[in-house]
This record gives structure tokens, sequence and C-alpha cells, in this order.
């Protein structure tokens, strides 16, 4: 009777898994190279052989600086409470106070992200709300009402009317900062051959970028 043993297999080095650096996936502004530069041609093969997309999906989950998130998660157990009776003819002085101290509250520049990358990503984020592709509630927190409300009276008529598949994309974008915790904003949006220009205005409001202002060239 023949036995046979069993002998424990060796892995080799070359097989054990390794952990590596994901290529950067996002291409360069149309600004940050130059038109006779070769490696700006070959972006698109070069990140398609790498499996990424040129430009995905940009979602608006942002970190302020200090690593603490953009939007805060509700502590459990908080609950609303009636406000307390107004004492007579302290009505206007009290909703002034109100105001003061409960309505948004400017934040300076120290304390908000880096204005030309937060807004290429809001650019991005409107240039998909009117084209469709992405709802325009997503856009809440990070524009005014007013600018939310422009915003969604162009979506269906855009969104309609929209007879061409090519993508927007923001291929530039230019800011200034007139005064602590203000960027106004100029970028650059491609679709297809067409180019076409956004203004933004953008306040720093409880912690975060607010646009307060838009226009569409």
């Amino acid at each position: 009777m023949t036995s046979t043993v069993l002998r424990p297999t060796v892995t080799s080095a070359a097989m054990r898994p390794t952990l590596r650096p994901a290529p950067a996936c996002e291409p360069p502004f149309d600004d940050e190279v130059t038109a006779l530069s070769p490696g700006a041609d070959r972006w698109a093969a070069v990140a398609a052989d790498a499996g990424c997309a040129v430009q995905g999906t940009l979602a608006l989950a942002f970190v302020l600086p200090s690593g603490v998130p953009a939007v805060p998660v509700a502590p459990v157990g908080l609950r609303l409470v009636a406000p307390l009776p107004l004492r007579e003819g302290t009505g206007g002085a009290q909703e002034a106070l109100d105001d003061v101290e409960f309505g948004p509250q400017p934040t300076g520049r120290a304390d908000l992200p880096e204005p030309r990358g937060w807004a290429a990503r809001l650019v991005q984020a409107l240039v998909e709300v009117l084209a469709g592709d992405r709802p325009v509630g997503q856009l809440v927190r990070w524009t005014s009402a007013e600018v939310y409300d422009d915003v969604a009276a162009l979506t269906l008529p855009a969104t309609a009317g929209r007879t061409t598949t090519a993508r927007g994309v923001v291929r530039s974008v230019h800011v200034s900062e007139p005064v602590d915790g203000v960027a106004e904003v100029a970028a650059l949006v491609r679709r297809g051959r067409r180019t076409t220009a956004v203004a933004l205005r953008l306040e720093g409001l409880d912690g975060r970028w607010q646009c307060t202002a838009v226009e569409f060239g």
C-alpha cells in the first residue's frame, strides 16, 4: 500500500498581495497645461489605460481644513422646543436679536476650504443639474435660496430641450477674493465644441462656502 505525503505549498514573494497607491484620475484644467504639451494630448489615453474616468460624477461631500465634515450629523437626543413668549413691546428687538444669534454666521477664509477646487466641483455639479444628470436637491446646502430657485427654474427647460449627449466639463477656474470670506469665481465649461462661461459669488457662512449669486454665459 502506497501512502501519499502532503507537503505545504510555499507561496513566493511575487504572489503575495501588495498595497499600491491609486493613480490620479482627474485631468488638469486647460490653464494648467500648455497647448503644445504632449502630456495634455495623451492624457485621455493614459487615463483610459489606467482604468480611470477622466471626469466622473462629482460628489458634493466637502471637508473643512480641520478634517471635520462640512455637513454635520445631528446628535442623538436633540428635539425642537417652542420659543419662549415675548414680552409686550419687544417683538421687533427680539426678532433682530434672534437673527444675529441664530441666523447664518459669516465664516473667515482661514476656516474654509480652498476656494478654487471647491468652486470647480460646484460648477461641475451645476452643469450636471442643468443637463438633468444630477438632482437639483443636491445643491440645497451649497446655494442660497435665491440661487437654488433660479437653478431649479432653469433645470426643466434645459432637460426637456437637450439634443446632445456631450457632457459638460469644467476646463478652467479663476478665483479672486476681494474681502475675507468672499470669493468671486469665473469658470469655463466645455460641452463638445461649445464653450460657455459661469460666474459665481461664494460667501463663507456657517463654516462652509455657499453660492449666493450665479450667472451663466
